[in-house]
C-alpha cells in the first residue's frame, strides 16, 4: 500500500515537470509569434507612412531628401526599435542601407527577398548566416527579428528588409513563462492537494478491507479445518470402528462355517477390511498427520508409496522446513497428494521429482513445493477440464491461493510437467 502511495505522490512531481517545460516551451513559440506579429505591423506601418515618401523623393533626387532619409532611419536606430535596415531592387541590388559602405552591393535574392518582390510581407527569425542577403560582413551578427516589406514607388517596386532585436522575444518569453508557469502548476497543486487526503482514505479503507477479508478468511478456514477435524473423529469412532468390528467378527466366525464356505467369509472379511483402509485415507484426507519438523518428508514419503508400488521412480528432496500453521500444513498435504495422484492417473511417466524448499513470498517466510515428472507433459487443450467432471487441479488452485499462495504449471525441460506451489507458513517472522 505504500508502494501505491508513493505512486500517487511521485507521478503528479512528473507531471508537474513535464506542465513546466511544456509551459517554457509554449512561452517560447507565444512569444515568437506576437513578436513577429509587433514586428511586421511596425515595418509595415514605418515603411509606408513614413520612409516611403522620404525614400522616392531620393531616388529621384530631390534636393534635402537624403537628409530626411537619414535622420528617420537614424531616429529609428537611436531608439533601438530597429537595429538595421537595407532596401532592395527587384534584381538584388542595395540601393539604400544604414550601413551606407554596403550600397550599391548584389546578392542572390533569398526566398524571403524573392517573396516579398511578389508582393508578400514576410516575418521571421533570422539565424546569422542562414540567408544569402544577409551574410554580408554588414548584417547583423546576432539572432533577429527580420521583416521584408513590398513598398511600390511611382516608378518601380522595392523591397524594405528591417531587422528588430531579439531580446524583446526573450522578454515576452519571460513575461508569459510568469504567467502561465504559476497557472498551470498552481492549478495541478491545488487538485493535488484535493486529491490527497482522497487518495489517504481510500488506501486506509482498502487496507482495512484486506484485513478484514484476511480475518474473514483465517475465520472460515479454522471453522473449516474444525469441522474437518470434527469429521475424522466421527468416522473414526463410528463407521471405522464399527467396521473393524465386523472385520474381527468375520475372521471369528470363520471357523465355525463349512469349508465351502470360508471362501465367501474371507472375501467378506477383505472387502470390510479395504473399506476400513478407504475410510482411514479419507480421515488423513480430512484431518493431515502431524507435519511439524521431519513429519511433512513422512507424510510427503508416505504419499508416494503408491506410486513406488506401481514402478514409478519417486526421487524426495525434503529438507528441513519452517514450522507451519494447521492450515498451511494442510494445503500442502492435500496440494501434494492430488499432484502426486495426478502423475499416477494421467502422467504415464517413470521418474518423479518432489522438492520441497523454505523461501520468501510477499516479504513472509514460505515453502515452495514442486512436483515434476518425465511424463507426457501438459495437454495441448489445457488443464481446464471442467467440462468433462476433472476439477482437481481447480480445486488445488484454489486451495493454495485461499491460503495467500501461488500456483504455477509449466513444461519441465527435457519433457513432462512441472507444478510448482508457493505457499505462506502462516506465521510471520
Amino acid at each position: 500500500m505504500r508502494l501505491e502511495i508513493w505512486a500517487f505522490l511521485i507521478v503528479p512531481l512528473v507531471v508537474l515537470v513535464a506542465v513546466a517545460g511544456g509551459a517554457v516551451l509554449l512561452s517560447e513559440r507565444i512569444a515568437r509569434t506576437n513578436a513577429l506579429t509587433e514586428a511586421e505591423q511596425a515595418a509595415t506601418r514605418f515603411t509606408r507612412l513614413l520612409l516611403a515618401p522620404a525614400l522616392e523623393g531620393a531616388l529621384a533626387q530631390e534636393a534635402g531628401r537624403w537628409d530626411e532619409l537619414e535622420r528617420l532611419v537614424h531616429a529609428r536606430l537611436s531608439d533601438g526599435s530597429m537595429t538595421f535596415l537595407f532596401v532592395w531592387s527587384t534584381d538584388g541590388d542595395i540601393v539604400y542601407s544604414s550601413e551606407p559602405e554596403s550600397i550599391g552591393e548584389w546578392y542572390e535574392p533569398s526566398g524571403d527577398l524573392l517573396a516579398a518582390i511578389d508582393g508578400r510581407t514576410v516575418a521571421g527569425i533570422a539565424e546569422v548566416d542562414d540567408q544569402p542577403e544577409a551574410s554580408y560582413e554588414h548584417g547583423p551578427t546576432d539572432p533577429s527579428v527580420e521583416v521584408y516589406v513590398p513598398l511600390d514607388l511611382t516608378d518601380r517596386r522595392v523591397v524594405v528588409e528591417a531587422y528588430f532585436s531579439y531580446d524583446g522575444i526573450e522578454q515576452q518569453a519571460a513575461v508569459v513563462r510568469n504567467q502561465l508557469i504559476p497557472l498551470a502548476v498552481g492549478a495541478l497543486v491545488v487538485l493535488q492537494l484535493v486529491q490527497l487526503p482522497i487518495a489517504t482514505s481510500l488506501a486506509r479503507r482498502v487496507r482495512r478491507q484486506e484485513t478484514e477479508r484476511a480475518e474473514l478468511m483465517a475465520r472460515s478456514l479454522t471453522a473449516s479445518e474444525r469441522d474437518r477435524r470434527a469429521l475424522a473423529a466421527d468416522v473414526h469412532d463410528g463407521p471405522v470402528q464399527d467396521l473393524a468390528g465386523v472385520s474381527y467378527a468375520l475372521s471369528a466366525l470363520r471357523t465355525s462355517v463349512p469349508d465351502d464356505r470360508r471362501a465367501s467369509v474371507d472375501r467378506l472379511v477383505a472387502a470390510v477390511r479395504n473399506a476400513v483402509h478407504s475410510l482411514r485415507v479419507l480421515m488423513i484426507d480430512l484431518y493431515p498427520p502431524d507435519l511439524r519438523g521431519s513429519g511433512l518428508a513422512a507424510a510427503l514419503e508416505d504419499l508416494a508409496e503408491p506410486l513406488r508400488n506401481g514402478g514409478l521412480t519417486v526421487e524426495m528432496r525434503t529438507p528441513e522446513v519452517p514450522d507451519l500453521s494447521p492450515d498451511s500444513a494442510a494445503v500442502i498435504y492435500r496440494t501434494a497428494k492430488e499432484l502426486l495422484a495426478n502423475v499416477g492417473r494421467h502422467a504415464d511417466a517413470h521418474t518423479v521429482w518432489v522438492d520441497v524448499e523454505p523461501v520468501e513470498h510477499n516479504r513472509a517466510p514460505a515453502i515452495r513445493l514442486t512436483v515434476s515428472d518425465d511424463g507426457v507433459g501438459f495437454p495441448a487443450s489445457g488443464t481446464d477440464k471442467r467440462s468433462e467432471g476433472h476439477l482437481g487441479l481447480r480445486f488445488v488452485a484454489d486451495r493454495v491461493r485461499d491460503v495467500g499462495g501461488v500456483l504455477e504449471l509449466r513444461d519441465r525441460p527435457g519433457g513432462g510437467a512441472s507444478v510448482t506451489a508457493v505457499i505462506p507458513t502462516g506465521f510471520t517472522p
